[in-house]
């Protein structure tokens, strides 16, 4: 299946009336992306370099005043657009910023942004190699974006489809992203809900840059199995 195509298969839950309801739809849909993504192809760079995707992470952030908020996604009018509205992306564009790489599937109809970061990945010729495995999500602008091209030619970048060997039983199961906290909406603004050392518990919460975050309950990460 092309990329296209795979995110095409995403709907959105605009429509879904209650919160409950959408996480489930949104556990389902990213669940059966990811298995795609993740076992049925690789990126080609420069007709020559192979670029597999191991752990990915989704984000959905609805911009109607009573939609679902995802208030860590980078590209929304509340973030990025500092209150005002910004344009959506186009349909598989590639979105760099501080954390990495997006992949987006956006909706300028339904209002809704949507994506997944490339979170780990590795180089090769095989789909299977946990011992090239690169957890920097970083690392991709130098892999997939700074091939040294001189001016006046773009980079090529190819999703080619590769039907990959998985577990017969194999059904991807989502954790909780990394260093993405819970969120409370107080006077007027979201903000990480922040928690003290005390019978710290790795299951709930984490630490970051000094700080303990409770853990964001939605679990949109996905890896293979073997990394």
């Amino acid at each position: 299946m092309q990329m296209i195509d795979i995110l095409k298969q995403f709907k959105g839950v605009v429509d879904i009336p209650t919160e409950k309801e959408k996480l489930d739809s949104l556990d389902e849909q990213f669940r059966l992306m990811a298995k795609e993504l993740l076992y049925g192809g690789y990126f080609l760079i420069e007709g020559e370099k192979r670029i597999y995707l191991d752990n990915i992470e989704f984000y959905y952030h609805e911009e109607m005043a009573d939609g679902l908020k995802d208030p860590i996604m980078y590209h929304t009018n509340e973030n990025e657009g500092k209150g005002k509205d910004i344009p959506y992306f186009e349909l598989g564009r590639l979105n760099l910023h501080v954390s990495g790489v997006d992949v987006t599937f956006e909706n300028p109809d339904k209002h809704y942004r949507a994506s997944f970061l490339i979170r780990g990945f590795h180089i090769g010729c095989s789909a299977y190699d946990p011992h090239a495995y690169d957890s920097h999500s970083t690392h991709v602008y130098s892999e997939m974006l700074y091939m040294g091209v001189p001016l006046g030619k773009s980079i090529e970048i190819k999703w080619v489809n590769e039907k990959q060997p998985e577990k017969d039983t194999y059904i991807p199961k989502g954790e909780w992203r990394q260093n993405v906290a819970e969120y409370e909406y107080k006077e007027g603004k979201y903000s990480k809900i922040e928690c003290n050392e005390k019978n710290f518990d790795s299951d709930k919460y984490f630490r970051y840059s000094g700080h303990v975050f409770k853990k964001c309950p939605r679990k949109w990460r996905f890896k293979k199995y073997d990394i």
